[in-house]
């Protein structure tokens, strides 16, 4: 069986685009990214005695309470800061 001359001058196939799914923007730091939603539940960032800094979050609960997480960024707290307030 002999190959055809033009192999793809037939129907073209149907591309799937790409799905309208919206990448999170992200706050970055050099070891953890955050949601750039998360950054407004923000209730205290201190400075920890190694060169580190501690962010503590307080998200609020469906039913009045929060729940407290916190995160260990390893950057001074000024530069910290500075990337925070940059949001």
């Amino acid at each position: 069986m002999r190959p055809k001359k033009y192999p793809y001058s037939g129907k073209r196939k149907r591309q799937e685009k790409a799905s309208d799914v919206k990448i999170p923007a992200l706050a970055v730091f050099p070891n953890v990214s955050f949601r750039k939603e998360l950054l407004k539940h923000v209730y205290t960032v201190t400075r920890y005695h190694d060169g580190c800094t501690i962010i503590y979050f307080r998200i609020p609960k469906l039913l009045g309470g929060y729940e407290e997480e916190r995160a260990k960024v390893h950057l001074s707290y000024e530069k910290t800061m500075r990337i925070l307030n940059s949001y």
